[in-house]
């Protein structure tokens, strides 16, 4: 085993809880996850709203693009993902950025990804702007990753907060194409899907000096698996059970 990485609750405790929801992170901090990863988007009147998707109708009761609705409008419905949890979470609300960090700051790290749908070819005033500005204002820009699948974002953030870690998300890729764009940009943190680690990837990328981390695992057997890339972090939608794993002994 090559030790033991960090468990990254993936949109908070989001098997138990509805997603990017103040529920599913303080459920995430109850089972003892000392890092914490959540979306954003941009809504029509410039505020960070912390959904995964572009629109609301997977998770929350209402229907409509978030880019194109007012926060008050994203507000106005349910967030408690009714398709999984049904009426349990009925007065969760689609939280923002600020929100969130005000109940993570002092208790977790967070991974903060900018959805590549709301980036926007307004480098001053757009999405990762409002994001910077944000984290700045709750004091957290040194317990703050930033990460993204837009390599444009990435670049951008390089300029507006040369002091915050930020992380490139990758799906189908090749090592060459991962250390190409993270040298690019200057990240700390490379996240290729699991499905796209491989020995020589690992490889490359520690001999790089990069972090290595990747997403969703949820079972300590695939944990235990994937152990031997040398992780630094792990996303997983069950991060008490990791967590409870890792502290019984898996990966000694």
């Amino acid at each position: 085993m090559t030790g033991r990485p960090l468990v990254i609750a993936h949109r908070g405790d989001s098997a138990y809880r509805p997603e990017n929801t103040l529920a599913s992170f303080a459920g995430a901090l109850e089972k003892g996850a000392t890092l914490v990863e959540l979306d954003v988007q941009l809504t029509a009147d410039g505020h960070v709203a912390v959904i995964h998707d572009p629109v609301l109708d997977r998770t929350t009761t209402g229907c409509g693009d978030v880019r194109r609705m007012t926060l008050a409008e994203v507000r106005a419905v349910s967030a408690g993902y009714p398709d999984r949890f049904g009426s349990a979470y009925a007065g969760e609300r689609v939280p923002t950025l600020s929100e969130a960090l005000g109940l993570l700051r002092g208790r977790a790290r967070v991974l903060v990804e900018l959805k590549t749908e709301s980036v926007t070819d307004d480098a001053d005033g757009g999405l990762e702007a409002r994001v910077v500005d944000e984290i700045r204002r709750a004091g957290m820009g040194g317990d703050v990753a930033l990460i993204s699948f837009d390599q444009r974002a990435i670049l951008r953030l390089e300029t507006l907060a040369p002091e915050m870690t930020r992380g490139r998300l990758f799906g189908h890729t090749t090592p060459d194409e991962v250390l190409a764009h993270a040298r690019e940009a200057g990240c700390e943190l490379v996240m290729p899907h699991k499905g796209q680690l491989t020995d020589a990837l690992a490889e490359r990328v520690h001999a790089a000096g990069l972090k290595l981390a990747t997403w969703v695992v949820d079972e300590p057997a695939e944990l235990k698996q994937l152990a031997r890339f040398g992780l630094y972090g792990v996303g997983s939608n069950r991060p008490g059970v990791l967590i409870d794993a890792i502290a019984d002994g898996l990966l000694d």
